[in-house]
């Protein structure tokens, strides 16, 4: 029972520090260079594209970071590299700032009632894999944004799984 109770708290500690890294670099998130822009260029489709040019410009900084690490780990694994880019493009639905998103978080974890667009933020990835389907960008690239930060989907390399979780931790 103790053992649970430790691995429990380091994993609400690994979540909260998570959480916190990502507000900070939300707040401080530069703009995409051309660099930057010219790589989503040629990884994404159109339609694709188009999701991720919706995003906020913190969310697209953070997409490419992401994609970046799973780039220098699986090189030539577009799929995986789309995936990154694209895991998070729910969010904009919410149109949230950095103070509201956490606010969102903290309520959701202790179960107060959430804003609709504080609803709309917390099922982000729901929301994300519909469009992500609707615009035909690819099986991982749906289900990983559907599932993640969890378990891979059957069928779905867990090596594979476990690089875009961890590039985008």
């Amino acid at each position: 029972m103790r053992g649970l109770q430790v691995e429990e708290l380091t994993t609400r500690i690994r979540h909260g520090g998570h959480l916190a890294g990502r507000f900070f670099g939300f707040l401080t998130a530069r703009p995409l260079s051309p660099d930057d822009q010219d790589f989503v260029h040629s990884v994404l489709s159109s339609d694709c594209a188009r999701l991720f040019w919706e995003q906020h410009p913190a969310d697209q900084r953070h997409a490419v970071d992401v994609a970046r690490r799973v780039t220098a780990i699986l090189p030539g694994d577009e799929t995986a590299v789309e995936a990154a880019l694209l895991h998070d493009i729910g969010k904009r639905t919410g149109r949230l700032g950095a103070v509201s998103r956490s606010i969102a978080t903290v309520f959701d974890a202790v179960g107060f009632p959430l804003t609709v667009r504080m609803r709309s933020y917390r099922a982000h990835g729901a929301i994300g894999a519909a469009e992500l389907e609707r615009a035909e960008c690819g099986a991982l690239v749906v289900e990983f944004a559907r599932l993640h930060p969890g378990p891979p989907p059957e069928g779905v390399d867990p090596g594979r799984w476990q690089v875009l979780l961890d590039a985008d931790g």
